[in-house]
């Protein structure tokens, strides 16, 4: 179904920068400006000096915002901060991290999938993507001719086919063992012998890849493949389907492994009239029933969101936070339920998602073109709420996790969700390997 190959690794020296837990970083679009500066402060080594630029303005002009940024890693190059291996390989990852009270794991293998367009549905994206932080990544690709992070993905391995091969591959030594600042490790092997690299090839073969955290990352290398598919020569390579920029960074992990959690994102709303509120309250109840959350038990934001997962897995399920939308019928956070005798089949298969309904049957007709005006998102529920409490936000619609059967069914069909339908969590570290996009991968 794909081609997804090993590589030539670009990994740090860990002789030269010291501890691998000051050299990495999350993901260019989970990084703010105070956490920007903190992990500029770790190590003048850190990834963020590559992956984030000089700048966390995405919509800035990009012509020639990582001039410096590509200094940068010839630089270390030069210097020895990253060695390449010598032979093509996949690359293990085990990420070990804790989330609700308890300890989670998963694996992730690291590889270079060749690019497809999304039309030939062996690559399902799930969200839309926006021109400006296509630009950004495009342009520091152009600059610096690598993948500094990887894109993560999901994939069904029912059979459990690749588990011997990720045994015996933690049986041996691994090349980074680390652990982070909140509990967690992220260990990393490197796989070069042709068995595994054999196994794992021939395994996507035969298997769609669904795009998971890095779509816009995806669509920029799509992006930068067709720029260089234009230069002059390029049509006369030796070996057109095995060019480096054809390709992209990406880290697969099973379906069927516990250890793929999706959180939920949430809804805020704010900057309505009391026309408008009174408005979307009635049409959001002419689809939903209101009942109080329990009175046991947590009475925390957290406590809520448990609340409406647990009640989610009956149907569908939401939670309101804010007296300005539940209006004065109503005392404290309320749950939602659909009301008996609605039919949200007819609505077709994205029916089954409240984000969709809130955003098609509820805000949509009343708010417009304006919605996004009105509406935010959040994937911490502590802030939403919390942000309502003090009167910055006028509600918090509290969601479950988007389910996982319905999300490859929707998106195997080349379907996409609801804007911020899913939080896969945690982000893969950046830094661990890089991928250079010149020459034969």
């Amino acid at each position: 179904m794909v081609v997804f190959r090993p590589f030539r690794g670009w990994r740090y020296d860990l002789d030269v920068v010291g501890d691998a837990a000051s050299v990495l970083s999350p993901p260019y679009d989970m990084i703010s400006t105070d956490m920007q500066q903190s992990l500029r402060n770790l190590s003048p080594y850190n990834a963020v000096h590559l992956e984030a630029g000089e700048s966390l303005d995405w919509t800035a002009p990009t012509t020639g915002q990582y001039t410096d940024t590509a200094s940068l890693f010839e630089d270390w190059i030069a210097k020895g901060v990253l060695k390449r291996d010598a032979e093509p390989s996949f690359y293990l990852l085990r990420q070990e991290f804790k989330h609700g009270g308890n300890d989670w794991s998963r694996l992730g293998i690291f590889g270079c999938l060749a690019l497809e367009d999304y039309e030939a549905l062996k690559v399902l994206p799930h969200e839309y993507t926006e021109a400006p932080a296509i630009r950004d990544r495009v342009s520091l690709m152009e600059a610096c001719g690598a993948n500094f992070s990887p894109i993560m993905s999901a994939y069904r391995d029912s059979e459990a086919r690749l588990s011997p091969v990720f045994q015996r591959t933690m049986s041996t030594a691994p090349v980074i063992d680390v652990p982070d600042d909140i509990g967690g490790r992220s260990t990393l092997w490197r796989m070069s012998d042709p068995e595994a690299l054999s196994a794992i090839t021939g395994f996507f073969e035969d298997t769609p890849v669904f795009l998971a955290d890095g779509h816009h990352r995806y669509a920029a290398a799509l992006q930068y493949r067709n720029n260089k598919n234009q230069e002059p020569g390029q049509g006369s390579a030796r070996d057109s389907s095995a060019q480096a920029h054809g390709f992209v960074l990406m880290t697969m992990i099973g379906f069927e492994d516990p250890g793929l959690l999706v959180l939920p994102y949430h809804r805020v709303l704010s900057g309505l009239s009391a026309s408008q509120l009174t408005q979307v309250r009635e049409a959001l109840f002419d689809i939903f029933q209101a009942q109080p959350f329990a009175s046991t038990g947590d009475q925390s934001a957290s406590g809520f969101v448990d609340q409406v997962a647990a009640k989610g897995g009956e149907g569908h399920a939401l939670g309101i936070v804010g007296p300005e939308l539940l209006g004065p019928d109503f005392h404290g956070p309320q749950l939602l339920t659909l009301k008996d005798g609605i039919d949200w089949q007819k609505w077709g298969s994205l029916g089954v998602s409240e984000a969709w309904i809130l955003e098609e049957r509820v805000l949509g007709p009343i708010l417009g073109e304006a919605t996004l005006e009105h509406l935010g998102f959040s994937h911490d529920h502590n802030e939403a709420v919390e942000l309502v409490v003090k009167g910055i936000n006028q509600a918090a619609i509290l969601l479950k996790p988007f389910p996982m059967t319905q999300f490859q069914e929707i998106v195997g069909q080349g379907q996409r969700l609801p804007r911020k339908s899913t939080f896969f969590y945690p982000k893969l570290p950046t830094g661990m390997v890089i991928n250079q996009l010149s020459g034969v991968l």
